[in-house]
């Protein structure tokens, strides 16, 4: 059984209508800026390289005085404390 809004419906009418929707539609995408993305393979994220030689310690030390600046917190004997999160459990 058909509704009687279907028959009023032509061809003509819905290929106008689909027409005019692309118009606006591309009219308001151009407004849209220009997003830049970029993809990466999984190799290139984590490239394999050949170790180097060790930093100097003067350098070690720097890295971590700075580290332990920033860290959020420390067991008694000043290392790096770390909770598992909850869901992990």
């Amino acid at each position: 059984m058909s509704d009687s809004k279907d028959q009023d419906l032509n061809p003509k009418e819905i290929e106008r209508s689909a027409e005019e929707i692309l118009r606006v539609f591309t009219r308001v995408i151009e407004s849209l800026p220009v997003e830049e993305e970029t993809y990466y393979g999984q190799e290139l994220v984590n490239p394999l390289r050949p170790d180097g030689e060790p930093s100097p310690p003067s350098v070690r030390r720097e890295f971590r005085k700075c580290f332990i600046s920033i860290m959020p917190a420390s067991d008694d004997d000043g290392k790096l404390r770390v909770e598992v999160a909850r869901w992990a459990r």
